[in-house]
């Protein structure tokens, strides 16, 4: 290609298949987005050093770079202390807002997320196409509203709606496109800008109205915020508070709402697993609403979910720079040299995962994930910067898979492939699939 291009086009036009294809020529690979050259990382064991042991000699790069000034500073970028290296700021923050995602806040939101499932799914009838996507996606704004922000929801969520239908591509571009054309306006970059205005003042509400009742906490993470501490005492400032949230909502949204459709795409191409996990399902829940005791019992379901993150990381591809002068993959990179590295290449890649275009909860059955090398599954990342919310998604993801999986069964449409798009997020095109009910009767309460 031309050299301003560079492989910006690929990366645009068919980015899983080139950064899938990269795996074949080593464990670091030189590309170019456009003039600067960028090393792609396939390699676990020089993903380990990056992201676990020397993470000190790396900061965040292009992704950082473009999303910054677009939804602001937050956990995800690089926070800056005076006096304090990048990861040493980051370390302080996360330190600060870690209490906010304290395991025992996600029983409280469970119910909510049973609750808004259940909803969702009394607008479905049964034989009628759904256009499976927008759907979970919608009841992921929800979650996600009510996960971070509390009651109530609607707000929230329709800001957050319209935010996400203006940032995936718009950011995608900001992040592979070479430089020289980053100041040619995206489509769609005043309804972003609106749209984003929208979803800071309805953060910014509840955020007021967390500081009018201090001693109110319905277990969201708004109100754990507006109590944490840095260690010398002092808290978080409410603009940054609003940042923090802004980029919550946004990413916390994409576990129910971009890998769940492929957990019912591929329930329905593999009627075995859909058989092995409606067992489960019967037989932990017998009937009742799912609870939080419920979710530790659901092995096989929790399998699924994994096999489903393996084939469809929603953040499929991130970047990092070199803080200074580094040796690594046998290369001396000056400072600020971009690495860029992709859970999706890593979890095609057939030296690490057998079969790797093949759905197999199985591969996660302790005797066999045990022998993966650390750093060949990367769905939340590793080391100091792994997601915060992990084990929130995890929760919300096998809730709602046992809510819906234990009504109703979903079936693909003839002659009607899905392919995923690989933006900001990986997310599904158009899934039209049809529901067939699996239960005659509601479910009954958990049991207390």
């Amino acid at each position: 290609m031309p050299p301003p291009i560079g492989h910006g086009g690929q990366l645009w036009f068919r980015p899983l298949e080139f950064v899938t294809s990269l795996n074949e020529l080593g464990p670091l690979v030189r590309f170019r987005p456009g003039l600067r050259p960028c090393y792609l990382v396939t390699d676990p064991e020089l993903m380990q050093r990056m992201l676990v042991t020397g993470t000190r000699d790396f900061v965040k790069g292009r992704l950082t770079d473009a999303a910054g000034p677009q939804i602001g500073v937050s956990l995800v970028m690089d926070m800056q202390f005076p006096g304090l290296t990048p990861a040493a700021a980051h370390r302080r923050h996360r330190r600060a807002i870690q209490p906010a995602f304290h395991p025992y806040r996600l029983a409280r939101q469970l119910e909510f997320t049973v609750r808004a499932t259940e909803e969702r799914l009394a607008t479905w009838r049964p034989g009628h196409p759904l256009r499976l996507e927008r759907e979970l996606l919608t009841l992921a704004n929800r979650i996600a509203a009510h996960a971070f922000c509390g009651e109530p929801v609607d707000e929230v969520a329709a800001a957050l709606s319209a935010v996400e239908a203006h940032l995936n591509t718009g950011l995608y571009w900001r992040t592979v496109a070479p430089q020289w054309t980053q100041r040619v306006p995206v489509p769609g970059t005043g309804g972003f800008v609106r749209a984003r205005a929208r979803l800071r003042a309805a953060i910014g509400e509840a955020l007021r109205a967390r500081r009018r009742s201090p001693g109110r906490d319905d277990g969201d993470v708004l109100s754990a915020l507006v109590r944490c501490r840095y260690p010398e005492g002092l808290g978080i400032d409410d603009a940054q508070i609003v940042r923090e949230t802004f980029f919550y909502l946004v990413a916390g949204a994409h576990g129910v709402g971009d890998v769940l459709p492929w957990v019912f795409y591929e329930l329905a191409a593999h009627p075995d697993v859909e058989h092995q996990l409606h067992q489960e399902l019967t037989a932990v829940l017998a009937g009742r609403r799912v609870g939080a005791d419920d979710l530790p019992k659901l092995a096989y379901t929790r399998r699924v979910v994994l096999e489903a993150l393996r084939r469809y990381p929603p953040v499929w591809l991130l970047g990092r720079r070199t803080l200074d002068e580094v040796e690594f993959g046998g290369i001396r990179m000056p400072a600020g040299t971009d690495l860029a590295w992709s859970a999706y290449a890593l979890h095609h890649h057939p030296q690490h995962h057998h079969d790797p275009h093949r759905f197999d909860p199985d591969r996660w059955l302790p005797e066999r994930s045990r022998t993966l090398a650390p750093c060949a599954y990367l769905p939340f990342g590793a080391g100091p910067r792994k997601c915060i919310g992990e084990r929130m998604a995890m929760h919300q993801m096998l809730t709602v898979v046992a809510t819906i999986a234990a009504r109703w069964r979903l079936r693909a449409l003839p002659g009607t492939p899905v392919r995923p798009s690989a933006r900001i997020f990986l997310r599904p095109q158009a899934m039209t699939m049809v529901a067939e009910p699996r239960l005659s009767r509601p479910a009954t309460a958990p049991r207390q």
